[in-house]
């Protein structure tokens, strides 16, 4: 005959409840990091050809060029922008709207400021997200010397797309006419493979399962009933 041995549902006590207290915690954690996760996972879905974008926006100035000055890659002063391995691989596109052929180029800002000497163009100052919007500070000042194509310091340039692996660096962004002639009016696509992305999703999911196994293991044997002891 088979006997069954009851079970007995254990007392609280305060250090049970400060256990589940414990686990939940890391239970709360585990959801955050899944979230976070999903998130990465559904965002590297929406990809185009690999890369994270923005635009295409409008960009106009009256002058001679568009400048977006001294961005600082793999810096550490309070200027700095991201470091290469944040932006990886990163894509400028872009397209005239007024039928005059354009030119994107970045360059070190040193030699970007020196061939900008004396050149009326507008820098940008600062940038509004939703809607796009830029603010930008007049330079006055004459035409270009020469047209920007013909300048050797760029490390990636182009007149429909720009291909640039993001190195450390002080470097400038100029958007011109080809031809170095006034009025510039294009739309612009930014976007950058952003690898960082990727080791975030794969930290957050990693970590989510280790917190979830955290919580388990103190919320688990914690509310668990026990078999009572045997009658003689």
């Amino acid at each position: 005959m088979t006997t069954i041995t009851p079970t007995v549902q254990r007392t609280w006590s305060g250090r049970r409840t400060l256990l589940v207290v414990v686990g939940a915690f890391f239970g709360l954690v585990s959801l955050i990091l899944f979230a976070i996760g999903g998130f990465g996972l559904w965002a590297q879905q929406q990809r185009d050809n690999g890369y994270f974008t923005a635009g295409p926006e409008r960009v106009t100035t009256g002058s001679y060029a568009l400048l977006a000055p001294s961005l600082e890659v793999g810096g550490t002063g309070p200027d700095a922008f991201y470091t290469d391995d944040f932006l990886g691989d990163v894509r400028i596109d872009i397209e005239s709207t007024n039928g005059t052929p354009v030119f994107v180029g970045i360059g070190p800002a040193a030699e970007v400021a020196t061939y900008l000497s004396g050149v009326s163009h507008d820098e940008v100052a600062d940038f509004d997200v939703d809607p796009f919007k830029l603010s930008t500070t007049a330079h006055a000042g004459d035409k270009p010397a020469a047209a920007p194509a013909d300048q050797t310091f760029w490390v990636a340039s182009g007149s429909r797309t720009l291909d640039w692996n993001a190195v450390g660096g002080d470097w400038s962004v100029v958007v011109m006419n080809a031809d170095g002639s006034p009025n510039v009016d294009a739309e612009l696509s930014l976007g950058g493979t952003l690898p960082v992305v990727e080791g975030i999703t794969i930290g957050s999911l990693i970590g989510a399962v280790l917190m979830l196994l955290i919580a388990a293991a103190f919320i688990v044997p914690t509310v668990a009933t026990r078999p009572s002891a045997p009658t003689r």
